[in-house]
């Protein structure tokens, strides 16, 4: 077999060194590098009755849906990883299994100080804000203008475990409020006089509001918080490389218009 001249090869040599280097930088800096050698699949939860952001339906299976879910079904498809969705978790359950990095990213949350602190989290993708729903007997005496104030000498109700915003949290702790299973066992007290009013996110409190079940019952004049709705990559998740990109891919997707085509496909008033 002819051997190469000893100029050409070393020519050779240092191309193959000089490619190789590139290679390496290139799989060190690039977040995409990282992505399809070392996180393939994104495994996701989100909540059970926050429609329309992230909510079970029973379709011969439980299903986990909403906006949340779409949203990052695209976005994962854009970054090249499939998308794994986890249903039926209490939300403790997945805050636990975020926190360990058995979840990679949460379907939507609020933003607040603890979450900052423990997660990765997202720019925002949606906004919403919170509302209380008054019980019948509370909005024929009091109105429904009242103020958060007003409400400590009342029992309230809210999901338990969750986060509504900064804001609410930090003022929580001056209210009567009990925490429950779910958005549906709100509402139970409150048909059962057990409660006088729940704090929802606005479309969810609609959601229910349309139940002729819960007649009677009206949502507050204005919003007690306003909140930007965002995901949250587990820091102990071998995806947790994709957090830039997936900033630039979801920013990407607002250009374009697309996420706003997701949400405008849900009646946010049903």
């Amino acid at each position: 077999m002819a051997m190469l001249p000893y100029s050409k090869l070393k020519h050779s040599s240092r191309h193959i060194l000089s490619f190789g280097i590139v290679l390496i930088l290139t799989f060190v800096f690039n977040p995409r590098a990282h992505a399809s050698t070392e996180c393939k699949t994104l495994h996701t939860a989100g909540a059970q009755q926050w429609f329309p952001y992230a909510f079970n339906e029973f379709e011969g299976r439980l299903k986990a849906t909403g906006i949340a879910f779409d949203v990052l079904s695209l976005l994962a498809r854009d970054l090249g990883v499939t998308l794994k969705i986890e249903t039926g978790l209490p939300w403790k359950r997945i805050e636990s299994k975020l926190d360990a990095g058995e979840l990679d990213i949460l379907a939507g949350n609020y933003w607040n100080q603890a979450r900052s602190r423990k997660w990765l989290i997202t720019a925002p993708f949606a906004a919403e804000e919170v509302y209380v729903v008054l019980s019948p007997s509370l909005s024929q005496t009091r109105g429904t203008d009242l103020s958060l104030n007003a409400l400590a000498q009342y029992i309230g109700v809210m999901p338990r475990g969750i986060s509504l915003g900064e804001k609410f949290d930090s003022i929580k702790s001056n209210l009567n409020i009990i925490e429950v299973k779910d958005h549906d066992k709100m509402y139970e007290m409150m048909r059962r006089h057990r409660a006088d009013y729940a704090v929802s996110p606005q479309s969810a409190a609609l959601s229910h509001l349309n139940d002729p079940e819960n007649d009677g019952m009206r949502i507050s004049q204005s919003p007690i918080s306003s909140n930007n709705v965002h995901f949250a990559i587990s820091a102990k998740s071998k995806c947790a490389s994709l957090f830039p990109e997936f900033n630039q891919a979801l920013s990407a997707r607002f250009k374009d218009g697309s996420i706003k085509q997701i949400i405008d496909t849900y009646d946010l008033t049903r």
